[in-house]
C-alpha cells in the first residue's frame, strides 16, 4: 500500500500502466524479504529507548546510504535522527516510522511467553522495529523504479525518534523538516492490516508536576515536615476521582518519578508524570489544564508548592 501510493504520485505517462508498476514493485519488495527481515532483527537487536537510538541510527543510515541516498544526520537538533534523501523535484514523498523501544520490555524473539533476553533491560515491546523495515525496503523499491522509468520526485525517510516519549515530530516540524512534504507514508504494526489517511490516533500532553515540601524526622517530628510525596498521592487520588467525569476517549496515564529517600524521612520533593491523551487539540488542552488545577489544590492541602514542565 506504501508503494502503491507513491508511484502513483509519481507517476508519468512515459513509465508504464500503474497496475504494471505496482506488479513489478511487489516483485521486488519480495525479492528483498531477506533484507526486510534482516532489518527487523537487526534493530530489535538494538533495543534501543528514546533519544538514545545511537547503534539503530547508525545502522539505518549506512543501509540507505549503500543504497544511493544521501543522509543528513543530527536533524532538529537531535543526535539520532536523520533525514536520508533521494531525487529532485516534486512531489516529495516522505516515509517514516518509530525506531525506539520501550523500557523493561526485552524478550526473546518468537518466545509466547515473558521470557527477558536482559533482565529489566528495554525491548521493542511496541514492535518498532518492524516499522521502518517495512519503510527502508519501500523507499529502496521506489527508488529503483523511479530510477528506471525515469520518474521525477523525490524520496525521503525519516526516523519517528523517541516516539514513546512524544518527541521528535515536534521538533522536526518547529525545523521545518516536513514543509515541502506534499505525502507522508507511515506504518505502524497492529492486529489487523488497513490503511488509513488525515490525522488519526490521538494526540497528547507528556508533563511533570514537581512538588516542594520540608523534611523533617518522619518518627521524631513530622508536626514540622511537609511531604511532597503526599501531595503527589493526593493528585494522583484526586485526577482518578475526576476520570467517571470525562469523555470516554480520554485516556491519561502517570509514573511517581521521584518520591523520597527512605521512610522515615519525610520527603521534601516529588514529581509525578502525566501524559493527558485525547482525539484533538481543544480537548487536550481541557484535559491538561483540569490536571493542572488537581495539582494546585494538591499543594495547597499539603502545604507544598507546585510548579510544572511541559516535556512535549
Amino acid at each position: 500500500m506504501l508503494l502503491s501510493a507513491c508511484l502513483a504520485a509519481s507517476l508519468l505517462a512515459q513509465a508504464p500502466a500503474l497496475e504494471q508498476l505496482k506488479k513489478e514493485a511487489l516483485e521486488r519488495v519480495e525479492a528483498r524479504r531477506e533484507l526486510t527481515q534482516q532489518i527487523v532483527d537487526s534493530i530489535f537487536s538494538f533495543a534501543e529507548l528514546g533519544f538514545q537510538e545511537l547503534e539503530t541510527s547508525a545502522y539505518l543510515t549506512s543501509l540507505l546510504e549503500r543504497h544511493g541516498f544521501q543522509v543528513t544526520r543530527g536533524v532538529a537538533g537531535m543526535p539520532t535522527a536523520f533525514v536520508a534523501s533521494w531525487g529532485s523535484g516534486r512531489p516529495v514523498i516522505g516515509f517514516m516510522a518509530d525506531i525506539d523501544g520501550l523500557p523493561e520490555t526485552s524478550q526473546k524473539p518468537g518466545v509466547p511467553y515473558h521470557a527477558p533476553l536482559i533482565e529489566n533491560g528495554p525491548g521493542h515491546g511496541e514492535g518498532h522495529n518492524a516499522h521502518m523495515a517495512v519503510n527502508v525496503t519501500a523507499a529502496i523499491v521506489v527508488k529503483e523504479l523511479m530510477e528506471r522509468y525515469k520518474i521525477p520526485g523525490t524520496l525521503r525517510v525519516y526516523p519517528g525518534v523517541a516516539e514513546e516519549l512524544l518527541a521528535s515530530r515536534t521538533y522536526m516540524v518547529l525545523a521545518g523538516l516536513f514543509r515541502d512534504v506534499d505525502a507522508m507514508l507511515s506504518c505502524h504494526i497492529s492486529s489487523d492490516f488497513s490503511t488509513s489517511w488525515g490525522p488519526s490516533g490521538s494526540g497528547l500532553v507528556s508533563t511533570e508536576y514537581t512538588f516542594l515540601g520540608q523534611s523533617a524526622h518522619a518518627a521524631g517530628a513530622p508536626w514540622a515536615g511537609r511531604s511532597a510525596l503526599d501531595a503527589v498521592e493526593l493528585m494522583n487520588v484526586g485526577w482518578n476521582y475526576r476520570r467517571e467525569h470525562l469523555r470516554p476517549e480520554h485516556r491519561s496515564h502517570y509514573v511517581i518519578v521521584e518520591g523520597g529517600d527512605q521512610p522515615n524521612v519525610v520527603p521534601p520533593r516529588a514529581r509525578v508524570w502525566y501524559f493527558f491523551r485525547e482525539w484533538d487539540y481543544e480537548r487536550i488542552r481541557e484535559l491538561h489544564e483540569i490536571g493542572t488545577t488537581i495539582a494546585a489544590a494538591a499543594a495547597q492541602m499539603t502545604g507544598t508548592t507546585m510548579s510544572e514542565r511541559v516535556l512535549a
